[in-house]
């Protein structure tokens, strides 16, 4: 059986990669002219490596990442308002990841696909990102929503650090945010969060103003944005879809990661999500050699992810809204509150959203003559 992917990214390479291990014939396309990860590091929750461990790359990814034992929430002068002590999770950075699913797929570049209702195999599967053209041909009413909030985001040397090895993230007046993870040998990754508009000055005065905005917060912070280079700093607004879409159309369309339910970031869970709607559909389609209807189990994983990924996108919107509160009295409240919140139930919250299992155990894969 043949399927297409459209989209060269994380969701998009992962679907490839489970469908591949399912025996199907998989040929992603991207529209860009090479297959590079634009982004920075990121954070995988026990749910997401559990979903990596399906597609058989978990150990590279492991190894790759640094783990993430603690951290949590601090004030800008650097009182910590709660401290949390996990489990699991890893920062990784995007370009490792976005490598190791890569490797061995079938990626033609600079596809760049204006007809998706023209594309014809067994599955077609939409992983083209929140601008999605598949969603776009088969769900127009979908809307993409501004958070009113903006991000930067950098990687700098792991030097830059100091003797501080947790993270965190720190909130500080007028809806200002500033979070940080220890990438091991691979450096700091960095994030900023503020109220909008979008800055279209070039990077090296957009990094002078956060440097001036984030000057007298608590180190390491400071000292990160001394040590960013300003042709990687990436700047974009937080944007989510609303609703999420209807995850598959028909008898052989479906929708994986941002196509269908593009999240703000402050879960830390868009990419985790992704990695859980490849690996759930992979697991659901029939393998190589038949047996079961497309349809069937399109219908089965649209059931299956829609109900789980809008609880997501909205828990993860209502935390940036709350945490990105601009009003002094507003802020204040917050930060009270969340010095009031046990760190174990902040904890308990987090491991809920990551106690996800894959539909099946092992990826079901079938040789060609018909053995496992």
């Amino acid at each position: 059986m043949r399927a297409i992917v459209v989209g060269g990214g994380i969701g998009g390479l992962a679907t490839a990669r489970g469908l591949g291990l399912r025996g199907w014939e998989v040929t992603v396309l991207e529209r860009q002219p090479s297959l590079e990860a634009a982004g920075a590091g990121l954070s995988l929750w026990p749910n997401a490596l559990r979903a990596l461990d399906w597609l058989g790359v978990g150990g590279p990814v492991r190894a790759a990442g640094a783990p993430i034992t603690g951290g949590g929430l601090r004030t800008a002068a650097g009182a910590w308002l709660t401290r949390v002590t996990v489990a699991g999770p890893i920062a990784v950075h995007r370009a490792d990841l976005h490598e190791i699913l890569a490797e061995g797929l079938s990626v033609r570049t600079g596809a760049a696909v204006t007809d998706a209702r023209s594309l014809d195999a067994d599955l077609i599967v939409g992983a083209d990102g929140i601008g999605s053209a598949v969603r776009a041909a088969y769900a127009p009413q979908i809307r993409i929503r501004d958070s009113g909030q903006v991000s930067w985001r950098s990687v700098v040397p792991a030097s830059a650090l100091g003797d501080d090895r947790d993270g965190g993230e720190t909130m500080g007046p007028g809806g200002l945010r500033f979070g940080y993870v220890p990438m091991g040998p691979r450096g700091v990754y960095w994030y900023v969060a503020a109220p909008a508009p979008l800055r279209t000055t070039a990077p090296a005065e957009q990094l002078a103003e956060l440097r001036a905005a984030f000057g007298d917060w608590h180190e390491p912070i400071p000292r990160l944005l001394a040590a960013t280079d300003p042709g990687a700093l990436l700047h974009h607004p937080l944007l989510d879809l609303h609703p999420v879409a209807p995850m598959r159309f028909g008898a052989r369309v479906a929708l994986v990661g941002d196509a269908a339910h593009a999240m703000t970031p402050n879960l830390g869970q868009g990419a985790c999500q992704a990695l859980e709607d490849a690996v759930t559909l992979a697991a659901l389609v029939p393998g190589g050699r038949g047996g079961g209807s497309v349809e069937e189990a399109l219908r089965e994983y649209d059931g299956m992810r829609r109900p789980r990924v809008a609880m997501v996108a909205r828990r993860s919107w209502q935390v940036g809204r709350v945490a990105g509160a601009r009003g002094a009295v507003t802020s204040a409240m917050v930060r009270a509150l969340a010095r009031l919140t046990p760190a174990s139930a902040t904890a308990r919250g987090a491991e809920r959203v990551a106690a996800w299992e894959p539909p099946t155990a092992t990826p079901a894969l079938t040789r060609a003559d018909g053995r496992r």
